[in-house]
């Protein structure tokens, strides 16, 4: 009850977030004369979270960053008469142009000075201009993006969903009221227009977008422009929201998307991670292989659940938790995951696909693993890390069939990277994955920009919750990471901001080389002569070149190997409307071109 003043001057580490529930606001702030807002850089100018290189004291458990002062909302409840009254929309970097006086409270665990009068803030930094993501010539490179929507739901009531709209009894696990649910129809479309935006602008419409907490609700079906919705369940096998959110992807100017998941993941509450894929350069294959077929070869110590045999593309996969899993931190039912991930085969034309879905150029094929991990990094810990080291077993089993494969494990895995960890001593949940070899991109972000080196903001300091982990074929491919700042260091529940602040999570985008080889070029020499694109004999001719630079290569005589690929282009040029249809002859002409170049 004490009165606490607060200076002018003060940097905002932490945006003005929203209770829905209570209407309460917080704003965090750090004193604008102490070390940390008076750094060199303005993008530095914040708290992070111990054991980041930008933290104010090394180590990996310190201060707890204890300069941090929290601005809290009774004050201006009281003055206004309103127990609905906000604080203003600050966002990190603003700065405080006036004084506060307020009373001091303690409540959920923390103490605030609740200022009599609204405070007033001038724009600092732009959040968004730090390290963003930049477009890119997609003949040469693919993007693979992780993305938390946060609560993307719609405002239709699901009839065979008892916690999926305002008014509903319930269901196992979860009872009214639903606070995710939006609040009308407008807030639904304001989110979709802002989740739309960002995608097709800030994220340079990604290849395939690993995405977390989306509704799973499937009763609609795409009808030109719009979602065509009626009483079936399971009416397409597609997430009706995403299936939105592309449509407006699309009509933002943004790519064409396509939704793909396995309800089987979705949790009590209906959220599931699933994906997105852009249908002009990426198709989903069929499912086969030692993980997507009836048989998966994935080695985890608690049995498996039945679904796990389905053969399909997405593919939820899941366990029995061991019962000797350490569960005195809290656990989430009784399987390893309550939202299972999702594992996907995709393949990524490097020029994209034609009208008839033939591929055009040499491909990729990647595998991606879309993750939500339990929540609360110091809560669960038991059950989070074996939430690790089953991902490490899908993993693991891809690797052992093709000891080269491509994937990225990513996603929302509500802990820290090494050497962050909420615990003393250290639990390091996410050990399993950095110990099969994967590399977390977080590491390359924080060598190569660690201002921008966070994905979330909790309680004022900047912090990495979401992740990729990829193999160290697409560890060697890789060309640049980057986090997209356009949410978590915005202010909530403000449209005045545009697309901006629609989730409370950054998604990280990793852009990787689309390679040129010979190999590729023989493959895509076999997948036109399978269409029917090439005819046998001609194939057979244009095969004999590729075989003889490849014997050429491999002795070392690169003039020889240059030779035979000069051959190879003349001689596909010489059946160009004959025995090598011409749009075939484009592609295979251009990657031969490229070996040359190299």
């Amino acid at each position: 009850g004490m009165q606490g003043r607060v200076v002018a001057g003060g940097v905002v580490t932490g945006p003005r977030d929203v209770f829905a529930s209570t209407a309460d606001s917080e704003i965090w702030v750090v004193r604008g004369d102490s070390a940390v807002a008076q750094r060199p850089s303005a993008y530095t100018r914040r708290a992070f979270r111990d054991a980041h290189p930008l933290d104010d004291v090394a180590g990996l458990v310190d201060n707890g960053n204890g300069y941090r002062i929290l601005l809290g909302p009774l004050g201006i409840k009281w003055t206004a008469g309103d127990d609905r009254t906000l604080l203003p929309p600050a966002r990190v970097f603003d700065t405080m142009s006036t004084a506060v006086v307020g009373g001091v409270d303690f409540s959920f665990n923390k103490y605030r000075v609740n200022p009599g009068a609204q405070p007033a803030f001038t724009a600092g930094a732009d959040p968004s201009a730090n390290a963003a993501p930049q477009a890119f010539a997609r003949d040469g490179a693919y993007s693979v993006a992780n993305f938390n929507v946060e609560n993307l739901y719609d405002f239709r009531d699901d009839p065979f969903d008892g916690c999926d709209f305002v008014g509903n009894t319930g269901c196992p696990g979860v009872s009214p009221p639903f606070d995710y649910v939006p609040a009308s129809q407008a807030d639904y479309d304001e989110h979709l227009d802002a989740l739309a935006e960002q995608v097709a602008d800030d994220l340079h419409g990604p290849d395939v977008l690993l995405v977390q907490e989306a509704e799973d609700q499937d009763i609609c079906t795409v009808a030109g422009a719009s979602l065509a919705c009626g009483a079936v369940d399971d009416a397409d096998g597609k997430p009706d929201t995403l299936q939105e959110l592309a449509l407006r992807i699309a009509a933002s100017g943004g790519p064409a998307y396509d939704a793909a998941y396995d309800r089987d993941g979705a949790d009590d509450r209906g959220i599931v991670a699933a994906f997105l894929y852009r249908t002009d350069r990426v198709e989903l294959l069929p499912a086969a292989g030692p993980v997507l077929g009836a048989s998966p070869t994935v080695a985890y110590r608690g049995a498996a659940l039945a679904y796990n045999t389905d053969v399909q593309n997405p593919k939820a996969l899941n366990a029995d938790l061991p019962s000797d899993v350490d569960t005195s931190t809290g656990v989430d039912g009784s399987n390893v995951f309550t939202r299972a991930p999702q594992v996907a085969h995709f393949r990524v034309w490097r020029n994209g696909l034609d009208a008839n879905g033939v591929g055009l150029g040499a491909w990729i094929d990647l595998y991606g693993i879309s993750n939500h991990f339990s929540s609360t990094p110091n809560a669960r810990v038991g059950q989070r890390r074996e939430q690790a080291a089953y991902v490490a077993a899908i993993v693991t089993a891809l690797r052992n069939a093709n000891p080269g494969v491509r994937v990225d494990a990513g996603g929302d895995l509500n802990v820290f990277p090494r050497p962050d960890d909420p615990l003393v001593p250290a639990s390091d949940q996410l050990a399993p994955l950095y110990g099969i070899g994967l590399e977390n991109l977080y590491d390359v972000l924080r060598a190569e920009v660690p201002s921008a080196a966070y994905t979330y903001v909790f309680e004022g300091q900047a912090q990495v919750l979401d992740h990729q982990f990829v193999t160290p074929r697409l560890g060697d491919e890789l060309e640049r990471a980057r986090v997209a700042h356009v949410n978590a260091d915005w202010p909530a529940d403000f449209a005045g901001d545009g697309a901006r602040g629609a989730s409370d999570h950054d998604p990280l985008v990793a852009r990787f080389d689309l390679p040129a080889t010979l190999a590729q070029l023989q493959d895509l020499l076999a997948y036109y002569a399978a269409e029917g694109l090439v005819d046998a004999r001609t194939a057979g001719q244009l095969r004999g070149h590729l075989d003889k630079a490849a014997e050429r290569l491999a002795a070392g005589n690169r003039t020889a190997y240059r030779s035979q690929l000069q051959a190879f282009i003349g001689q596909t040029r010489d059946k160009l409307g004959a025995g090598v249809t011409r749009p075939a002859g484009a592609q295979l002409i251009a990657e031969a071109q490229r070996l040359l170049a190299a």
